[in-house]
């Protein structure tokens, strides 16, 4: 067999983290491996990040329709590694094949959610969700987990939050930066001091690739997250966007109960990502939300989003 390791990345085509398969490709091909991406024919390709596969030039993409008429489409054990960035039920018409075609030689790595953490409510505010916490098990990404664990295939497990960088379709920021550009009170949820799981994007596809080095146990549990970015505080965060439009942000703090379009959880959802660096050498992350501030804003103004903030004033009325 060649030397060359082969990677498969599944992708799916939408939501908080598809733009991973495009960074995942370039980190796997700086390795040395060969790179295969296998979506949904559905994907928009006049969208980020499907826009940009021309950069990967080496990229082999086979898009295929995910729907009850999916097949496999490659060999038993033809690739090392497989990085699943799309699985969500295991009774999906693609998961449920996934999980029979025996496909990764070495490690499966399902790029799941954090979101399936039940924060037990003895947690003292901003601790930091370990691997180690509750599930709620009815969420099809847990149900995804626990199919893999169930079966023979050596799989690593990663849980993931919310992105920033290059390519995201996902624009969590635009909250704060369209109110502060608008000069509009900004509604975050009290105390204000809940810190924001918000990792680049890029840190997120090299924290990945580490399965290929270190090769961890087959059942290995990981949270995505980088050292610089997870010491943000929802207020720190519009204090940021505020300097970048050199704008003081009028923060109003609001009931935390209350209904509004703040894009992160009303209360802290903050994980610990400190395994990834002692098992799998990762680096902690080399990027930083604050010196990303900049291109925020400007693919903000490119993009001139409509944003709704039809809410904003009962939630303000709110404040506790």
């Amino acid at each position: 067999s060649s030397l060359v390791p082969k990677s498969l990345i599944v992708n799916g085509k939408g939501g908080g983290h598809v733009a991973i398969g495009y960074h995942l490709a370039k980190e796997l091909t700086s390795k040395g491996h060969d790179v295969t991406i296998l979506q949904n024919d559905d994907v928009d390709s006049s969208k980020s990040p499907f826009s940009s596969y021309a950069d990967l030039t080496t990229t082999k993409v086979l898009n295929k329709p995910f729907d009850d008429t999916f097949t496999y489409p490659f060999k038993e054990l033809e690739f090392d590694f497989v990085f699943d960035n799309s699985s969500k039920d295991p009774s999906g018409p693609v998961e449920s094949v996934l999980l029979k075609a025996n496909p990764a030689k070495q490690r499966y790595t399902f790029i799941g959610s954090a979101g399936i953490y039940e924060k037990p409510s003895s947690l003292p505010h901003n601790s930091q969700l370990t691997e180690a916490m509750p599930v709620n098990s009815a969420k099809p990404a847990a149900l995804f987990e626990k199919a893999l664990q169930e079966s023979s295939i050596p799989h690593i497990l990663f849980r993931c939050q919310y992105m920033y960088g290059p390519l995201c379709s996902k624009h969590y920021l635009d909250y704060f930066t369209h109110r502060i550009k608008s000069s509009l009170p900004v509604p975050v949820p009290s105390p204000g001091t809940q810190i924001v799981s918000l990792t680049d994007v890029r840190d997120v596809a090299k924290q990945l690739s580490k399965v290929c080095d270190a090769l961890p146990p087959s059942g290995s549990i990981f949270n995505t997250g980088t050292f610089n970015d997870l010491k943000h505080t929802y207020m720190d965060v519009a204090n940021m966007i505020g300097e970048g439009l050199n704008m003081k942000p009028d923060i109003r703090l609001y009931d935390p109960n209350s209904k509004t379009d703040f894009p992160f959880r009303a209360s802290e959802f903050f994980v610990k990502s400190d395994k990834s660096v002692s098992e799998l050498d990762f680096d902690g992350g080399i990027h930083e939300l604050r010196k990303y501030i900049p291109e925020i804003i400007r693919s903000f103004e490119q993009r001139r989003p409509s944003v709704d903030t039809s809410k904003d004033e009962a939630a303000i009325k709110s404040v506790v």
